[in-house]
């Protein structure tokens, strides 16, 4: 066997040496050479488990003592337990990429954290669930390496009954040299400065076995860069991959690596070269064996300050030739028809960058987001923590305004499940990418995907807000699951154009029952006389309005507690706010779904119109799904030209965008990453049976007949029935359905004018007189439009489609009359100012 000539292998167990027994030697080759006999047919069903993937059989395992070999300085050995053990690391350190290595099969694998956060995880990104095949691949991939450590020691249960199966037969070798094979082969998938942590020091001598330690660090630095160098065709058969067929991008790996011979040592480096060309067809597969070859160089330049630091002689090689320029690789791994040129994707400036997507340039004039996403921020991490803890009802946001003597403090904290070293250090910093809705969320939180974490955040820019209205910013956190002297503080003092500092937090500043808090130093103090409105980027208040904002035809709220309210209406943690000492509850945990309708409107808007506040009371219904579910508690209430919009979009208890129409909440669904658009998630038999119940309660109402036919438009747009509200205006006499059939039946003649009448520049008259003078003809039937966004639906109605309440009339008509009507389209007088004649565009039917 080839590994039998290596000479890792042969000066440790074939050769004499001064001082090594060779009954020693011959022993631990016969128990590494026993465990290879147990471990061979269980890696051959990597194959059957992952065809995908390139060969992890014993063929791959016996070539890392190979590799192992090139790469190890001449000085370099291993005594004979140290042989055993690095060969037995070998063995296992793939060997779990098969069912087979787990006794209970793959229903005990289904029970995993593993196997259920990846299937909810990809749901949740792809939305729809992925088959088992699927997940099972992944989830090996995943557990190989850790579960690699359990295998020394794990066993099978005997088809016959009898003793339990191992891989390391001699119980005494294996319950003394188990544990120390499975960490090393654990540790192939470790950062290399968990290697140095965790596997620094010598196992001491087995007596009467052997005289000599093992050295952990040396052992593991040699597998890791043996198995990152082992690319060459034997792990890439053309036969087998003309069988498996494998696709995507596994099929880039077995085509690179198809090609590629084995390394060979030019000086300090290892040189990979492939005996033909790549064609520009698959210039995709000689990019990813180049991405492969430079995680190589890095292992073997990482790994050889590693020994060295360790007081070992290093490497024989310390890097790969030709990565540092793709042009030079492929002098010795050709290319045919194409040149690769290093120019991938990068970004030069990035504070700018961050600047313009993570600032005003994609909120606008939400002057407001940065405090958004903080909260949301805070949500999501209580949302986290009660799901793993399994706790309802906990989670609190406290917001504070503090005045210092530097100025005005923004302070938000909550109690969710704060924060690592590793996600405050690279996921909080890390602009675009949303801890939640990636595979780290899977490791930094084991089960948290599985049990339905679905976070408010999705984008991962949030954060980077805060620098619209500050430029000092203090990140303070603590995992819920750690002690308090863990706690760690972030610093920001000059934005993202300076390095952030870390250090070890404060028992003040950290938050007690763990949790996070962020300190924002304001550009300036947002309560003004009236209103409150944060200073962006140094200019204050330099619109008075939020034009395009979630606060639209809206001025500014009135202070801290207003806007946090309108926020966050729907919040399903509780929300406190402190100013100048002084501490409200603004918000408590899901209370929209109980609150009385006047309450639940303050916290659409400050400003309520009389005639809503006379009738919402009455008219607010809860909005449910098929399932029975609360998915909104609304009023219908028409927007009638600019005035403001009564209804909010709500995801994840914040608000998204304000809805036309409608005056409450409907809960929806984030389009946009700036939070200022969404869908909502309404089902269109419930909207329908809703819509129905309104027109009954409308009739109940003190309303206007304009406002009634107004109302009867949503209706009928929501698919509901209109009951007798009017539809229609006739000398100053409003029509319902029936009562217009009626009318109908005594006229030879009708005409109709879509909307409202208002004064035109060709009018011969004044703006004033047709103001106080319009006088409408007594003939003429005048239905009114919407004319702005419908909220539900997001379609517009008016002047891009037919009125509901025009379709009504025209089908009403016809049926009265039962005959086909001429139809003719003029412009005709529709009233008159004075004596002069007022003329709009009319539509006439005639008998």
């Amino acid at each position: 066997m080839s590994f039998e000539r290596s000479r890792l292998f042969s000066e440790s167990f074939l050769q004499d040496r001064p001082g090594i027994d060779s009954n020693e030697q011959e022993r631990f080759k016969g128990y590494f050479l026993a465990m290879r006999a147990r471990v061979e047919p269980l890696v051959a069903r990597v194959l059957r488990d992952m065809p995908e993937y390139t060969v992890h059989d014993i063929t791959h395992l016996d070539a890392l003592w190979e590799t192992a070999s090139l790469v190890a300085a001449d000085d370099l050995w291993l005594n004979p337990a140290e042989a055993f053990v690095f060969g037995g690391a070998i063995l296992l350190h793939d060997a779990s990429m098969t069912i087979a290595a787990y006794p209970g099969g793959i229903d005990d694998l289904k029970m995993l954290l593993e196997w259920r956060d990846f299937a909810a995880l990809f749901k949740a990104q792809n939305g729809y669930v992925p088959d088992d095949k699927f997940v099972l691949t992944n989830v090996l991939r995943i557990l190989h390496a850790r579960h690699a450590e359990e295998l020394a020691g794990q066993s099978w249960p005997s088809p016959s009954g009898g003793a339990r199966e191992y891989l390391i037969e001699t119980s005494e070798i294996r319950q003394y040299y188990g544990p120390t094979i499975g960490k090393i082969a654990y540790s192939h998938w470790w950062p290399i400065s968990q290697v140095q942590a965790k596997l620094s020091g010598h196992l001491g001598p087995m007596p009467p076995f052997t005289q000599y330690s093992v050295d952990r660090l040396k052992l593991a630095s040699l597998l890791r860069v043996a198995d990152a160098i082992h690319l060459d065709r034997r792990r890439a058969p053309p036969f087998v991959r003309a069988l498996d067929r494998p696709k995507g991008y596994s099929d880039l790996h077995w085509i690179f690596q198809s090609r590629l011979g084995f390394p060979r040592v030019e000086g300090d480096a290892l040189q990979f070269s492939a005996g033909e060309a790549c064609p520009v067809e698959e210039s995709e597969s000689w990019w990813l064996g180049y991405d492969a070859l430079t995680l190589a160089d890095r292992e073997l330049r990482e790994t050889d300050l590693l020994l060295k630091d360790a007081g070992h002689s290093g490497l024989r090689v310390r890097r790969v030739k030709g990565v540092q320029n793709p042009s030079d690789l492929a002098h010795d791994v050709p290319v045919v028809g194409w040149k690769p040129v290093n120019s991938p994707f990068h970004i030069s400036d990035v504070p700018r960058i961050i600047s313009i997507f993570g600032g005003e340039k994609l909120y606008g004039s939400e002057w407001y987001a940065p405090l958004r996403e903080l909260i949301q921020n805070a949500a999501d991490a209580i949302q986290a923590r009660r799901l793993l803890q399994s706790l309802d009802g906990i989670g609190v946001i406290d917001v504070t305004l503090e005045d210092r003597d530097d100025g005005s403090w923004l302070i938000v904290e909550d109690d969710g499940v704060g924060m690592s070293e590793t996600v405050l250090t690279q996921n909080l910093v890390d602009f675009g990418s949303s801890l939640w809705r990636t595979t780290a969320v899977n490791g930094e939180f084991p089960g948290l995907a599985a049990n339905g974490m679905n976070a408010v955040g999705r984008f991962g820019i949030g954060f980077f807000s805060v620098f619209m209205i500050a430029k000092d910013v203090n990140v303070v956190t603590r995992r819920y699951d750690q002690a308090s002297s863990s706690a760690l503080k972030l610093s920001f003092n000059n934005g993202f154009n300076s390095r952030p500092i870390l250090m070890v937090a404060g028992n003040v500043e950290t938050p007690k029952n763990g949790g996070t808090r962020i300190e924002l130093k304001l550009l300036g103090n947002p309560q003004g006389e009236d209103k409150f409105k944060f200073v962006v980027d140094g200019n204050i208040r330099n619109s008075e309005k939020s034009s395009g904002s979630i606060f639209e035809y809206n001025m500014a709220p009135s202070d801290l507690c207003q806007l946090i309210k309108e926020i966050a209406p729907c919040s399903e943690s509780r929300i406190r706010v402190t100013v100048k000492n002084q501490t409200d509850i603004v918000v408590e945990a899901n209370d929209w779904l109980t609150i009385d309708p006047l309450s639940l409107y303050g916290r659409i808007s400050d400003d309520i119109p009389t005639h809503l506040s006379k009738n919402i009371n009455k008219l607010m219904r809860p909005i449910r799904d098929t399932s029975g579910n609360v998915i909104g508690r609304a009023a219908i209430w028409p927007s009638i030209g600019y005035s403001k919009q009564s209804g909010v979009l709500v995801s994840g208890g914040f608000r998204i965008q304000s809805v036309s129409h409608l005056a409450g909440v409907l809960l929806g669904e984030v389009q946009t990453a700036a939070r200022s658009s969404g869908t909502a998630i309404i089902d269109n038999a419930e909207i329908k049976e809703w819509a129905a119940e309104q027109s009954n309660l409308i009739l109940k109402c003190d309303i206007s007949d304009e406002r009634r036919a107004l109302m009867a438009e949503v209706i009928l747009e929501l698919g509901g029935d209109i009951n007798r509200l009017p539809i229609v205006q006739r000398d100053g006499k409003w029509y319902n359905e029936i009562q217009l059939a009626k009318l109908f039946r005594s006229l030879d003649e009708v005409t109709f004018h879509l909307g409202d009448v208002i004064y035109d520049d060709d009018d011969d008259t004044s703006s004033s007189a047709f103001e106080n003078n319009f006088e409408i003809d007594d003939q003429v039937f005048f239905i009114p439009t919407l004319s702005n966004n419908f909220g539900v639906s997001r379609s517009r109605v008016g002047r891009n489609r037919r009125s509901q309440l025009e379709s009504i009339f025209v089908k009403t008509l016809a049926k009265s009359w039962k005959i086909e009507a001429t139809v003719s389209e003029d412009w005709t007088v529709v009233g008159k100012v004075g004596y002069t004649d007022i003329l709009r565009h009319t539509t006439t039917f005639a008998k």
